[in-house]
């Protein structure tokens, strides 16, 4: 798709990465002059209505969020049938590719770059907002090492298609916690998990757990053992090996809430790091009394430099409670039992919390105002009103409603949807057919920009000639001619001025030959691109290239030095059929080979 103009302004430039579901494209924006990405959503996804609408709805939903560490998406748009998202443009390889190459990194940089994602993630958090699929793969290193996260929120939409969330979660599946494949929703606390795995990825060259198969990677992630980096290295500080341990701990009320708290830890690891400090874990510990010794001050006369477990105070705190009695009836309880309750009290408090949610969240209905012939502007306004949003679904050329009008409406005026529901609509183009403007004077560069503003192009066949009146590099004039009304997406072809020629006589001398071509395309039975090159003595040079519909009929100019010339007449990039002329500049034709009506005349100057 490379070289492809989605909606005539957008120009994709370069593949940047091909994935299950998009397409990635640096694109540059014809009209602004800048440059963006552009993920074109693949087939079957991009014919799924369901997840388009929710798609668009998600795109929308994130773009609030501001960090030049996370790349915005701006919008979901289309052109035709094929749905692609607007967004940042990220200069820079994935962390995928870079830990491939270059990993095991050292402890420095392991930690710079995981305090990198967490800055971006922070910022993600304080929306109230999690990322929901954090992988290096979703993640590009800029050129100061910073990352750069991607992809933010889209795994919301995922739900909205029938295979989409199978098709991601190989590429998922090495960086979720266990309660979100467990069917848990994203949470803060699942995405500081999976930069707890980046970070032992980053520093040991490999993932922490190994599967072959996504849902040999859950199990591995719910019930392997939290993997320790001291383990493989006695060389990782025993801060940074807690750091992680405490990151991608089973439950997650034992993580890390979110990302500001896990960077406060990595920052003054950092800095230790940096100036040769000591550091003892916990970094911030709570005041725990581990009871009396002979110095009174606790074990070996100095506080515990590592906290005891959670459970462990629990623990002590229960059997001073609780007597003999209830120590015997909770051993007279088989455990299969326990397990039992404590799967049947999971499984209502679900229920209940998903009624609930569903109950208290119900949508009120509105109705959609009519907002056709109106212009998208004017539409969205309308809209917002009733707390519906717009989504163009695609363009369509009109003669009746000017550019930008909307032409159709889904649901359709005066139904009911949910408050916050999208509107698609069907936005015109403007009409088929554009006047050619008057380009004489121009140089190729304004021509080709303002012809852009009209969906027209030029073609790589610009003749050049002599005149002493236009300026060398501007234009004489254009075919079709100025005023001339052709469908939009045409190629225009320009004659440039190469100045006066040293060589030529004294105008009205004659300095050359002029043929007139005629053409009548009432048999040609389907639309079709006319090129015809003309060969004389000096080579030969396309004279004409405009698409054309049956029933077509215009008239061709070239100009030859001598009286003698082949013209080789194109449908498609096929020859159809080649008109010579005598030494008199009179046309001989073939009526065997063409399917139109041709005549071709030579006159001198």
């Amino acid at each position: 798709m490379i070289g492809r103009l989605l909606k005539a302004r957008y120009e994709l430039v370069g593949l940047l990465q091909d994935g299950p579901i998009f397409s990635t494209y640096s694109a540059r924006d014809r009209i602004q002059g800048r440059d963006l990405s552009i993920r074109v959503i693949k087939l079957p996804f991009s014919s799924e209505g369901a997840f388009i609408d929710r798609l668009s709805q998600t795109v929308q939903k994130y773009s609030v969020i501001q960090s030049a560490n996370i790349e915005r998406l701006l919008s979901l748009e289309s052109d035709e049938s094929t749905p692609f998202i607007l967004g940042d443009l990220t200069r820079g390889p994935s962390l995928a590719d870079r830990i491939k190459k270059l990993a095991p990194f050292s402890i420095p940089v392991s930690v710079g770059t995981a305090i990198s994602i967490l800055h971006a993630l922070d910022s993600i958090h304080r929306t109230g907002l999690v990322h929901g699929d954090l992988n290096p793969q979703n993640m590009a290193v800029m050129a100061d090492g910073d990352v750069r996260i991607q992809l933010t929120g889209i795994w919301e939409a995922y739900s909205a298609s029938s295979t989409a969330g199978m098709v991601v979660l190989p590429g998922m599946a090495p960086y979720l916690a266990p309660e979100v494949s467990a069917g848990a929703m994203p949470s803060t606390a699942s995405d500081v998990y999976a930069v707890g795995v980046l970070l032992y990825e980053l520093i040991v060259g490999r993932s922490p757990y190994q599967a072959e198969t996504a849902i040999a990677m859950a199990m591995q992630h719910s019930t392997s053992q939290t993997p320790s980096l001291r383990a493989v290295s006695l060389a990782v500080p025993v801060v940074l090996d807690e750091i992680v341990k405490k990151a991608m701990s089973k439950d997650p009320r034992y993580r890390y809430g979110n990302a500001s708290e896990m960077l406060a830890d990595l920052r003054i690891l950092q800095d230790a790091l940096r100036f040769g400090r000591s550091l003892s874990w916990p970094l911030s510990p709570e005041p725990v009394d581990p009871g009396p010794t002979k110095t009174g001050k606790g074990p070996a006369g100095r506080p515990q430099p590592v906290a005891p477990r959670m459970s462990a105070i629990r623990e002590a705190s229960k059997k001073k409670k609780k007597g003999k009695d209830s120590e015997a009836r909770e051993r007279d309880v088989p455990i299969w039992m326990w397990i039992l309750f404590t799967f049947g009290g999971t499984l209502c408090l679900v229920v209940m919390g998903m009624w609930i949610i569903q109950n208290l969240s119900k949508p009120v209905w509105v109705t959609v105002p009519k907002i056709q012939t109106l212009n998208i502007a004017e539409a969205k306004n309308l809209l917002s009103q009733s707390k519906l949003t717009i989504r163009i679904s695609r363009h369509q050329s009109s003669d009746k409603l000017p550019q930008d009008s909307i032409l159709d409406v889904d649901p359709e005026p005066g139904q009911k949807i949910r408050e916050g529901g999208q509107v698609s609509v069907v936005v015109s183009s403007g009409s088929r057919y554009v006047a050619v403007p008057d380009l004489s004077g121009l140089t190729v560069d304004k021509a080709k920009a303002l012809l852009a503003t009209l969906n027209l192009d030029i073609s790589n066949a610009t003749a050049t000639v002599t005149d002493s009146k236009v300026p060398p590099g501007s234009i004489v004039r254009s075919e079709p001619g100025a005023r001339t009304l052709v469908e939009r997406q045409s190629i225009i072809r320009l004659i440039v001025s190469k100045g006066p020629d040293d060589d030529t006589t004294v105008v009205g001398e004659k300095d050359g030959y002029t043929y007139r071509l005629h053409f009548d395309l009432s048999t040609l039975t389907h639309p079709a691109r006319v090129k015809i090159d003309m060969l004389d003595e000096s080579g030969v040079k396309t004279v004409y290239e405009v698409a054309h519909k049956p029933g077509d009929t215009f008239n061709v100019t070239a100009r030859g030095k001598k009286q003698q010339a082949t013209f080789n007449i194109y449908y498609d990039g096929t020859l159809v059929k080649s008109v010579d002329t005598d030494t008199q500049g009179q046309a001989s034709t073939d009526e065997s080979i063409h399917p139109e009506s041709t005549d071709t005349t030579g006159a001198g100057n």
